[in-house]
């Protein structure tokens, strides 16, 4: 059939319909603020006798950021302008009570040197980053977000490594962000929480212990934190309070239901320079030589990486402060 001039076929003026829209878009200047319900990009990775669905990254940066600005901005508004990466948590908590002597703990012989135990959370999404974590020169720990692509993968490595693996848990924060699959809610009654809480334990394997991620309002919230502990004690796993509320009641319930526990000193990177970062390992460091030890929670930034990356393996011979495993953190804690 004989084609009129100037005429396309209706398959050329989609695709000129199609590249015009693709240009416009590509001609905004303005980035659009990224919901928390927005799925991320993801690519697929290869890994050792399998393939993990990668997500994006910079995308969970960005969320972790964004929940750090706003569960804090009240507690961070009002902490003093001298105040340490202006985190208001770094204050003594109400009285913490002391160890029950009668808990199991491995015997060490007696300790001097300054130690410090270092938590990355948030791991799952991302298997090259866990990776780099595994690789560090120290006993450092991995908590893994449970139902996530790389969740179990990371943690068979990890303890092939000789690494801690723990659940890092979500819990229910303060500012209603969403905080993922295998959330623990204030409203939950206990056969819901008990429920969903031995779901993400049965998740992926080996799990030592459990840190809480976000929960502001769920550490706050005694009743729910004492169903927690017993799920832990009955199943012989430790706890890290993240300390994301002043008014966690975390300690007291581990306390109470014969659950080991520790609680976290110093956030490590709330704010991603070098400068910033490297003020708040010094702050631990500082903690650590006047208390004997100190607690650090950092995550997966790149930034933080890099940084780990270039100070630990000196770290005891520069520093005289040496990075131990929670475990070693525990019994110093718990040794008669």
């Amino acid at each position: 059939m004989r084609r009129l001039p100037g005429r396309w076929p209706a398959a050329r003026l989609l695709m000129a319909a199609w590249l015009t829209l693709m240009l416009a878009a590509c001609g905004d200047s303005d980035e659009p603020e990224v919901p928390a319900s927005a799925e991320p990009p993801a690519v697929e990775v290869a890994g050792p006798a399998t393939a993990v669905i990668q997500q994006d990254d910079a995308y969970y940066d960005e969320l972790r950021a964004r929940w750090f600005a706003l569960e804090h901005a009240e507690r961070s508004a009002a902490a003093s302008p001298g105040s340490h990466n202006a985190d208001p948590e770094q204050a003594p908590l109400s009285a913490e009570p002391e160890p029950v002597s009668e808990l199991p703990v491995a015997v060490l012989e007696p300790e001097s040197t300054p130690a410090i135990g270092i938590i990355i959370d948030d791991l799952g999404h991302s298997l090259s980053r866990g990776r780099r974590i595994i690789a560090l020169p120290a006993p450092v720990a991995l908590a893994i977000l449970p139902h996530t692509q790389a969740a179990q993968l990371l943690a068979s490595e990890a303890a092939v490594a000789g690494k801690t693996v723990i659940l890092h848990q979500p819990m229910e924060n303060g500012a209603a962000l969403a905080i993922g699959p295998g959330g623990l809610y204030a409203d939950m009654d206990r056969a819901k929480l008990e429920q969903t809480l031995q779901a993400n334990l049965n998740n992926f394997v080996p799990i030592q212990g459990v840190n809480n991620h976000m929960g502001s309002r769920l550490t706050s919230d005694r009743q729910a934190m004492d169903w927690v502990m017993q799920v832990l004690a009955a199943r012989g796993l430790f706890f890290i309070d993240s300390r994301t509320s002043a008014a966690t009641q975390a300690a007291f319930a581990a306390e109470a239901a014969g659950v080991r526990h520790l609680s976290r000193d110093v956030f490590l990177d709330n704010e991603r320079t070098f400068e910033a970062i490297d003020a708040a390992f010094q702050h631990a460091l500082t903690l650590a030589r006047k208390q004997g030890s100190a607690l650090i929670i950092g995550h997966p930034y790149p930034q933080t990486l890099e940084y780990l990356e270039q100070r630990l393996p000196e770290l005891q011979r520069e520093e005289g402060v040496k990075v131990v495993s929670l475990e070693a953190l525990l019994a110093r804690k718990y040794r008669n």
